[in-house]
């Protein structure tokens, strides 16, 4: 982690509450693919993206543990708190690398569509793990078409937010 600062700290805060609160919302919206439930949108995802271009690895780390945790106390369940895990940790680690590694020669939104990808890949695979359905696999190619519309979405807001957000709420580092 770098410096901590107030206002590193400060942000991170603001950033994790919205993110919260994105959460909480768009879990209230029924389920977009009825054959595979756990499947969202994810928008809160830009703040992960975002935490991701202005902060880096540790303080990712830390501010998905610590979404995860209000996620789980929000919904009361283990598969819930097991699902999101999964997902935002596999979407963590590819947007991570992929931004670490190959940003620019490959855009904020392709980054962004390759971690709803492997975000989806990572629930499809934990719920044939749980449920024991190997079966379930056949509705992966569905499930990442939708991740891609998802990813084009969240790294779309992604890049607006980065590039209107005014330099002195980013000035943190």
């Amino acid at each position: 982690m770098k410096k901590f600062s107030a206002k590193r700290i400060a942000v991170l805060g603001v950033l994790l509450a919205a993110a919260s609160i994105v959460f909480i919302v768009e879990s209230l919206i029924p389920p977009l693919l009825p054959f595979a439930p756990y499947v969202k949108v994810g928008l809160a995802n830009c703040f992960v993206l975002f935490v991701i271009i202005y902060f880096g690895f540790a303080e990712g780390v830390v501010f998905l543990l610590v979404k995860n945790a209000i996620s789980a106390l929000w919904s009361f369940s283990v598969f819930v708190f097991a699902f999101n895990v999964a997902g935002s940790f596999a979407a963590f680690f590819v947007m991570y690398l992929l931004y670490r590694v190959a940003f620019p020669r490959i855009s904020v939104v392709a980054i962004s569509v390759a971690g709803a990808v492997f975000s989806n890949i990572a629930r499809t695979s934990l719920a044939a793990l749980v449920m024991e359905t190997p079966s379930l696999y056949v509705q992966l190619p569905f499930v990442c078409a939708f991740s891609v519309l998802a990813g084009i979405l969240v790294g779309i807001l992604t890049v607006l937010s980065v590039k209107h957000l005014p330099e002195r709420l980013t000035k943190f580092k």
